[in-house]
């Protein structure tokens, strides 16, 4: 298969298969279109690694230009429809923040001619192709996990109607819209692709038709319309300060001037908001948070390989561009993120909303290391992008399987659920651990992150403080799910195979890219760090990842210049040992466990939990966890958060208007 018709697999077959289950209203068959395009859309991916890479690709056929230009009309008017029939001014407010000053530019000031020449259409290149991977693949699983989660979640709530066609076909157009974010170099291309993954975010986050689902879905439109009014102004600065040429209406062509060119700062500064916003970082937070009310397919895609990994990938895309100064406060920016969302994930007591929050946490860690901008700091970043999607789209899929065992997200009802649902319980243990702790890819890229924010103090104290916060609420969280309480009866747990394939598949991914992440790292994500930093130093040898000291950068002799070294293959060996031999030699026998002590304040029989408290009053004995919530509650830190987030960003722009103006 040649170049096009990969992205046209890539691209146009979901959207193809989005408007297909769209139309057919037969549960099976609905289904086995979607398991179909899952599958072409992973193998489609794979076969993206043996192209001769770097390549770019522009459609013979003009009409292509033609047809974003007016679907991008479309989904803006669209826009101005949702906020005037909701009567939600900010949606109306940034919608025609948009579609007025684009209007102008293209038709008033005679624009669009000269924008139909900008090429290429698309950058094919291994940054592009590692996020066509977690989008094909992952996204694929994810879709796959939906068609069975949202015949359960019409059940559950008893509905006359189905809307299931309705949410996979956004659910599956998603794909195509990602993948031709990631992949395309033309600005306004990559403008239209922005855009429908906003509006499928919209439409998916409002599905239930609650008013609170409408609210938050909206919320998440206005939100990040604010963003693309600042790439509508972006791509207008480039064609106007530039004396009208479209040179730098090419996301490659920004890249390529290595932040030389003063009047790129602004807009490349504007794109980098933008991107910020779509990853949800401080102050932006909320519409993502508020996202946790749409059905768990809806969080899992958008936390994992949609979204706003499209945010992620927009900022390091732009590193080159940056210049130090800029990169520095980005850096900033991302570490306060991480840090905030960290300790505010302490407080909250529903599963989703932690899982919330750990994402815009390590959304902002990426973030730190794109503004950082050194091969170790990049290589970081690439690292958890990856084991990020495997982990927390797997989190999102067991806490929806969960919620549909318990029915119920929060944590404290999910006590016990080690005896009642053990294989899911095992997963998600699984996928928490997969998230902090050693052998897995997330602790290397945290701890690479770590070694290369050495030169930004401010932001390196940050990344220790949200590590040890990170900490906290992982294992809170693990400690309700470990506690078994005896008589809680018979077990709950039922998966289908639309939920085991995916889940497993995931589980299996965590530990083979783990073990695997030297040859992975050597034989793939070290060009996708290239397409952004040159490569100066290897950080692989045989099966272990090896740090060069970047203060001194001294050559990679051993034993010279080294911050140390990531042993793979003994980490998962004393891991496994770990795991084996609790269960080889502890031995839980029923007489062994034992009635509750309450000093001798039983209200009956010793083995019951209730006790006489004060004025002989029967009590129920009850075990719960601790949320801190006077210290890291929302109601206590959200002000200061919004405060600090709000100068961080003013500081951004000041920065960079000083420099283009």
């Amino acid at each position: 298969m040649d170049i096009q018709g990969m992205l046209a697999v890539a691209i146009l077959l979901p959207v193809v298969a989005a408007v297909l289950v769209f139309l057919i209203r037969q549960y099976q068959l609905r289904g086995l279109i979607v398991i179909v395009t899952a599958v072409a859309l992973i193998v489609n991916s794979i076969y993206f690694l043996k192209l001769d890479l770097p390549m770019n690709f522009t459609p013979d056929n003009p009409i292509w230009g033609t047809i974003i230009t007016v679907l991008d009309y479309a989904i803006l008017l669209f826009y101005i429809y949702a906020g005037l029939s909701l009567k939600n001014w900010l949606v109306l407010i940034f919608a025609l923040t948009q579609i007025i000053p684009l209007a102008w530019w293209e038709f008033g000031v005679g624009a669009s001619h000269a924008l139909e020449e900008i090429k290429p259409a698309f950058l094919i290149d291994n940054l592009a192709v590692l996020m066509v991977l977690v989008i094909s693949i992952i996204g694929s699983l994810i879709c796959v996990y939906a068609i069975r989660y949202m015949y359960d979640h019409e059940e559950h709530k008893k509905l006359e109607k189905s809307r299931q066609s309705r949410f996979l076909f956004w659910l599956v157009l998603f794909l195509g819209a990602m993948n031709g974010l990631v992949l395309a170099d033309n600005l306004m291309w990559l403008y239209f692709f922005w855009e429908v993954t906003t509006l499928c975010c919209f439409q998916l986050i409002a599905h239930d038709l609650t008013k609170e689902a409408i609210n938050n879905g909206a919320r998440a439109l206005w939100m990040n319309s604010i963003g693309g009014t600042a790439m509508v102004a972006a791509m207008i600065y480039l064609y106007n300060a530039n004396g009208g040429n479209i040179e730098y209406l090419s996301l490659s062509n920004i890249i390529a001037s290595g932040g030389v060119e003063a009047f790129l700062l602004l807009p490349v500064a504007l794109m980098c908001f933008t991107g910020m916003i779509k990853a949800a970082q401080m102050p932006f937070q909320n519409w993502l948070l508020g996202a946790m009310v749409a059905p768990t397919p809806v969080s899992a895609l958008l936390h994992s390989s949609t979204m706003v990994k499209a945010g992620v990938y927009l900022v390091i895309r732009l590193a080159p561009a940056f210049n130090p100064v800029l990169g520095m406060i980005v850096a900033v920016c991302g570490a306060f993120t991480f840090f905030a969302a960290s300790v505010l994930a302490i407080s909250q007591t529903t599963g989703k909303r932690v899982l919330a929050y750990s994402t815009i946490a390590n959304l902002g860690l990426i973030i730190a290391c794109a503004g950082l901008r050194t091969e170790l700091a990049i290589a970081a970043a690439m690292l958890l992008i990856i084991f990020h999607a495997i982990s927390k789209g797997l989190l999102f899929m067991c806490a929806g399987t969960i919620e549909h065992q318990i029915w119920s997200r929060e944590i404290e009802d999910m006590e016990g659920l080690a005896e009642k649902a053990p294989l899911t319980t095992f997963i998600t243990i699984t996928g928490m651990l997969s998230m902090f702790l050693p052998p897995f890819g997330m602790l290397l890229g945290k701890w690479m992150a770590l070694e290369a924010v050495y030169a930004v103090p401010l932001a390196a104290i940050l990344f220790v403080l949200a590590s040890a916060a990170t900490m906290v609420f992982w294992a809170k969280w693990l400690g309700r799910l470990l506690q078994v309480t005896p008589k809680l009866g018979k077990k709950i747990e039922s998966l289908s195979l639309s939920y085991s394939v995916p889940l497993w598949s995931l589980f299996v991914g965590i530990f083979v890219f783990g073990i695997g992440i030297a040859p992975l790292y050597d034989r793939f994500i070290k060009f996708a760090v290239d397409n952004v930093i040159p490569i100066q130093h290897a950080f692989t040898e045989g099966w272990q990842i090896i740090l060069p000291d970047a203060a001194t950068a001294l050559s990679l002799e051993k034993g010279v210049g080294l911050l140390g070294s990531y042993p793979v293959l003994p980490l998962f060996i004393v891991f496994a040992i770990a795991i084996v031999l609790p269960l080889l030699f502890v031995k839980l026998k029923p007489q062994e466990l034992r009635p509750i002590y309450l000093c001798g304040e039983h209200a009956g029989d010793v083995d019951t939990d209730e006790w006489y408290a004060e004025a002989d009053n029967v009590s129920k004995l009850e075990l719960g966890g601790y949320y801190f919530e006077s210290a890291a509650s929302e109601e206590s830190l959200n002000a200061w958060v919004y405060v600090i987030a709000i100068a961080l960003l003013v500081i951004m722009f000041s920065i960079a208007l000083g420099v283009s103006l």
